[in-house]
């Protein structure tokens, strides 16, 4: 974060995609109208608000008597605003010292849902903010309360909400989420209501169980096939699949981090492995989850551990949901941790547990870790 902010100073302006505020707003809804316009920015990145630097790019801090807002604060303020089609801007709020002075740094996520627009009038203090207007930013400058984004712009976030920015093969990630356009032949092949050269088409072919503790050790082995991702008949990709079908549950083969193993030079005795299942957002693999998800039912369940939508659930895949790099990356660290206190305690995690028996078995042993793993790391979110 220093970095980014000492990279934005060196800039001596204010612009697109970053803003200066020598204090927090006495105004809510002046925030809220400041991080509409930053969200709608077309920038291939991250937008930064930072607080406690002076329109003269002074590094004055933040002062103790002025009004300062938590991250809570704002992600509620965002949580209660009548976004369009419930989409809010994500955002993370981090105080730093910088220059031996208090400062905070909003960070937006860039995320490809633009327009962000609300869907009726906010009133606050005589001021407002308007239902279907969208505002954004031309360089520094804010689209006015009681204005609008220029036409051009507009196009510019259509286009990049439904992917006509992009190439076929990089489309298939967002038409694929929109599952109520796909058509499906109830065999193996469907196309797309929308724009027909997109189709898919399940392999025929399929093999049955596999190397990872949760394809051996439950009442079935899942079959793995592909899907056949085309445009125009040509292959863009093809994404493994795996299917335990008594327990109708069907998703994405999940990505994978090697975290340990036997025999691995990390101070560890362990005899089983230690492999991290995840899903990461943005990415191919999620966005057929989530299509594969919502073709099944109409209240789709995109929450973890992953569970049949179909009936009572007997398998329970704890595979995790990441949101970025970064958190993975977090992940992998607090994964470890857990692998180290459970390698540790074994017999005793074990003892008394449905998985008592497992200590000899690998795949067993690893189905505890991963089960045990799981449930206490979602204790700590």
């Amino acid at each position: 974060m220093h970095d980014i902010v000492s990279n934005l100073i060196y800039k001596k302006c204010e612009g697109l995609w970053w803003d200066f505020k020598q204090k927090f707003h006495s105004d809510l809804y002046d925030l809220l109208h400041d991080i509409i316009c930053l969200s709608n920015v077309i920038h291939e990145g991250e937008r930064y608000l930072i607080f406690g630097i002076s329109d003269e790019l002074d590094v004055t801090g933040l002062k103790s008597e002025d009004k300062t807002y938590t991250q809570a604060d704002i992600l509620d303020l965002l949580r209660k605003q009548p976004f369009a089609e419930n989409n809010a801007p994500k955002v993370s709020l981090k105080f730093i010292k910088y220059q031996n002075k208090d400062i905070a740094i909003l960070k937006i996520e860039n995320e490809r849902l633009k327009p962000y627009f609300l869907t009726r009038d906010i009133k606050s203090r005589g001021k407002l903010l308007r239902a279907g207007t969208i505002y954004s930013k031309v360089k520094d400058t804010n689209t006015p309360k009681d204005s609008c984004a220029n036409p051009h712009d507009i196009k510019a976030m259509w286009v990049e909400r439904f992917g006509l920015d992009l190439t076929a093969s990089k489309r298939f990630s967002f038409i694929l989420e929109d599952a109520e356009n796909w058509k499906y032949d109830g065999i193996n092949e469907a196309f797309y209501a929308l724009d027909p050269d997109f189709t898919i088409e399940v392999s025929n072919t399929e093999c049955e169980g596999g190397q990872y503790w949760w394809q051996n050790s439950f009442f079935e082995k899942p079959r793995k096939y592909n899907y056949i991702l085309k445009f125009k008949n040509t292959i863009m990709h093809e994404v493994p699949v795996i299917h335990f079908r008594n327990e109708n549950l069907c998703i994405p083969f999940p990505n994978i981090e090697f975290i340990s193993y036997p025999k691995k030079l990390d101070g560890l005795s362990a005899n089983f492995y230690c492999d991290l299942f995840y899903f990461q957002k943005g990415t191919l693999e999620y966005s057929l989850f989530l299509h594969l998800r919502k073709i099944e039912t109409e209240t789709p369940s995109f929450s973890t551990p992953i569970t049949s939508q179909i009936k009572a659930p007997i398998i329970k895949l704890p595979f995790y949901i990441v949101n970025s790099d970064q958190e993975l990356k977090d992940l992998e660290i607090s994964f470890f941790d857990k692998f180290k206190e459970f390698v540790q305690k074994k017999d005793e995690i074990v003892k008394g547990s449905v998985h008592q028996d497992a200590v000899e078995d690998r795949w067993q042993l690893e189905k505890a870790f991963a089960e045990w793993a799981f449930e206490m790391l979602s204790e700590n979110k």
